[in-house]
């Protein structure tokens, strides 16, 4: 109970400086959604982007060097997640590690008589359960300025973060509501996104989501955030579920993109 005021304290503390006008410039210029909120909601980016740079250790990989504008880049789209909830900053992250590009991982798999696969894994990023989330800085900036369509790693990453906070990795994030007619809901709509791409049809997300339950909730976040006019538009059902995991509606502020850009 003391820890917990202790930490609130702190908080508001660090809330209430004043934003430096430099990580003003920086977060317009590396997250292009801070220019489409309104005032009282940039107010409330800037205290939990301040409040999250306090909090959470950055270190550079393969050479990276962490300057404020990597700093800001990532808190910047992380924090657009988290508008909708009160003082939500993903406690189970400690450290966020950025490569200056694209990296690999080596993976490896048994093919029997002792022998087994190996190579090795292209990754833009990842979240470990252990506290670490690894971004590629490249897709980083691509997902803050929405040079990738509906891509955002960052938000990706949050996503698994949202679904880690009940403990597991599943594509289930902690809800409010009745949790069976989420998963029935969630079933449905990845049912029909994997008719689509089996029918060549158009999707309104990467078929990476194919993967995993797990991995559609976060794809199709990316979605959510990233354009969310084009989501509703594909799965209505979809979009309501994900305006319930992130407690906001994103179409209030994002503006419609030009359908013959897709």
């Amino acid at each position: 109970m003391i820890l917990s005021w202790l930490r609130s304290r702190r908080r508001r503390a660090i809330a209430e400086r004043p934003f430096p006008a430099v990580w003003g410039d920086m977060l317009r210029r590396t997250v292009r959604q801070v220019d489409w909120l309104g005032d009282e909601e940039r107010a409330r980016l800037q205290a939990w982007v301040a409040v999250f740079l306090a909090e959470k250790r950055f270190e550079g990989c393969g050479g990276m060097v962490v300057t404020d504008e990597v700093r800001l880049a990532v808190a910047g789209q992380a924090a657009i997640t988290a508008i909708g909830f009160e003082q939500a900053f993903y406690p189970m992250l400690t450290s966020i590690l950025v490569y200056p590009r694209d990296y690999v991982v080596p993976k490896a798999h048994p093919i029997g008589g002792g022998a087994q696969l190996e190579w090795h894994e292209p990754r833009f990023g990842e979240t470990w359960a252990g506290g670490s989330m690894v971004l590629s800085w490249p897709r980083v900036v691509e997902g803050g300025r929405m040079r990738d369509g509906p891509r955002s790693v960052v938000i990706h990453e949050c996503a698994h973060l949202l679904d880690l906070a009940d403990g597991e990795i599943d594509g289930a994030p902690p809800l409010t509501g009745s949790r069976g007619a989420w998963a029935a809901d969630m079933q449905a709509c990845r049912d029909r996104f994997e008719a689509a791409l089996d029918e060549g049809r158009t999707t309104a997300f990467d078929e990476y989501a194919a993967e995993s339950d797990a991995e559609f909730f976060a794809v199709a976040s990316e979605c959510f955030f990233q354009d969310p006019h084009r989501l509703v538009r594909h799965d209505a059902v979809l979009y309501a579920r994900l305006t319930e995991a992130w407690c906001q509606d994103p179409r209030q502020r994002v503006p419609p993109r030009d359908p013959r850009d897709r």
